[in-house]
C-alpha cells in the first residue's frame, strides 16, 4: 500500500533564516529538530549526502541535500520510501516549510503506521514546525499532545508531558 504524509507551514521569516536552522540538523547545536521532546537525529557523518542515521526509528540515508533549502532521506533496512524537508520562498519575508513522507507499506507495516507510528510522527513534525517558527518569527504554540500521543509516548519510555525529556543514558 502506498502511504503519503505531508505537513506544511507558512512561516513569517525569509527562507534563508529557516534554512540556517535546517542546516544545523543532527549537529551538537541542532536548532531544527525538536530533540527537547523527541529522540535526537544521529548520523554517522556530518549532515551530507551519504550520511546514515535515524531518530529512534529504522535507518535512513541522506540522498540529497541542498544547504538551506532541501534535504531528503531514503529509508533503508528493507523499507521502501523517503522523507524530506523543503523550503520555498512565498515572498521576501515569508517561506513555506514542508515535510513529505512517502513509502510503500506491507500489510503489517500499514497497521503499525496508522495505529502506532502516525500519531507520534504527526506530533513530532508539528513540534518541529513550532520550534522553528518560535525561533524565527517569535510565534509560540502552546500545543498539548493528544491523549493518544501521550499514551504511545509513555509506552515507549518517553515522557507524556511536553518539554520533559527523561534522562538519557
Amino acid at each position: 500500500m502506498k502511504m503519503s504524509n505531508i505537513h506544511a507551514r507558512t512561516i513569517a521569516a525569509p527562507t534563508a533564516r529557516v534554512g540556517a536552522l535546517l542546516d544545523t540538523l543532527a549537529s551538537a547545536d541542532d536548532k531544527f529538530w525538536p530533540h527537547e521532546n523527541w529522540p535526537r537525529v544521529k548520523f554517522n557523518l556530518p549532515l551530507q549526502v551519504g550520511a546514515t542515521g535515524a531518530h529512534g526509528t529504522g535507518p535512513y540515508t541522506v540522498s540529497s541535500y541542498t544547504p538551506g533549502q532541501h534535504i531528503r532521506f531514503e529509508f533503508s533496512g528493507g523499507r521502501q520510501g523517503f522523507h524530506e524537508f523543503t523550503l520555498q520562498d512565498v515572498d521576501d519575508m515569508t517561506c513555506l516549510l514542508r515535510h513529505t513522507m512517502k513509502a510503500e507499506l506491507t500489510f503489517n507495516s500499514t497497521w503499525r503506521w496508522y495505529f502506532l507510528i502516525r500519531p507520534l510522527h504527526n506530533a513530532l513534525i508539528e513540534d518541529l514546525f513550532d520550534k522553528v517558527e518560535s525561533q524565527v518569527a517569535r510565534v509560540e504554540h502552546p500545543q498539548v499532545w493528544s491523549s493518544r500521543v501521550q499514551k504511545l509516548r509513555q509506552e515507549r519510555g518517553m515522557s507524556p508531558v511536553k518539554n520533559e525529556m527523561p534522562a538519557q543514558s
